[in-house]
C-alpha cells in the first residue's frame, strides 16, 4: 500500500490533504480496494455529525463531516463540490449487554446515506439505474468484516425524505432532489463483541 507524507490519514482509511486554505478528502488504497466494484462515489466519508444551525428563528439540521481547523463540510444534497457520495450516521440508542464472564457486546444501529447524479455514474444515463447502485453497495457492505462483529442489513429507504431523514431539506433546492439526482439510505445495526478482561 501507498502512504504519502503530505497526506493525513484517519482510523477509518480516510485522508485529507492541505492544499492552501483548501482541505482535499479522500479514502485509503485498502478502502479503495474494499469497494470493489463501487467506483462511481467521489467521497467515502465514515461517521456524520448533526449540527443545528438558526435561520429566521427556525433550527436546520444539516449532516457535517469533521475534516480538520474546527471546520465541518455538510452533506446535503446540493454541495456540487462533494460529487456523489456517502456517509454514515449513527443512530441511538445504542445498547450495551455484559454478560457474566462472556464478552460485552454493543448493538448500535446505522445508516448508510449513498447520493448520486446518475449522469456521471455510467458511459449513458441508461447505463445505470438506482437498483443497479443499491446492489453494489449491499454487496460491499455484506462482504464488509468487522473484527469481533457483524453487520445485519435491515431496510432500504428511496424518497429523499427519508434518505435525509432527521435533517432539514428546506433550504436545499429541489432540482437536487428529482432526477437526475437519486440517493438511498441503508438502514441496519452493528454489533461488536469485546472480551473482557478477568480482574
Amino acid at each position: 500500500m501507498n502512504f504519502p507524507a503530505e497526506l493525513k490519514y484517519s482510523k477509518d482509511h480516510e485522508w485529507v490533504k492541505f492544499e492552501g486554505d483548501t482541505a482535499i478528502i479522500g479514502i485509503s488504497d485498502f478502502a479503495q480496494d474494499a469497494l470493489g466494484d463501487v467506483t462511481w462515489l467521489n467521497h467515502i466519508f465514515g461517521r456524520s455529525e448533526r449540527l443545528v444551525k438558526m435561520k429566521d428563528g427556525m433550527r436546520h439540521y444539516t449532516p457535517n463531516v469533521y475534516y480538520g481547523k474546527d471546520e465541518y463540510l455538510m452533506l446535503l444534497p446540493d454541495n456540487k463540490a462533494l460529487g456523489n457520495y456517502c456517509f454514515f450516521v449513527m443512530e441511538e440508542p445504542q445498547t450495551v449487554s455484559v454478560p457474566f464472564n462472556a464478552s460485552n457486546r454493543v448493538r448500535a444501529p446505522f445508516s448508510l446515506i449513498v447520493w448520486v447524479d446518475m449522469r456521471t455514474v455510467g458511459a449513458t444515463f441508461d447505463d445505470r439505474n438506482t437498483e443497479q447502485l443499491k446492489e453494489q453497495i449491499l454487496k460491499t457492505l455484506r462482504r464488509a468484516w468487522i473484527r469481533h462483529g457483524a453487520i445485519t442489513l435491515e431496510r432500504v429507504y428511496e424518497r429523499a425524505e427519508n434518505v435525509f431523514e432527521g435533517y432539514s431539506l428546506q433550504e436545499v433546492d429541489n432540482q437536487y432532489l428529482m432526477s437526475p439526482f437519486a440517493g438511498f439510505r441503508i438502514t441496519g445495526e452493528m454489533q461488536i463483541d469485546e472480551e473482557c478482561d478477568n480482574i
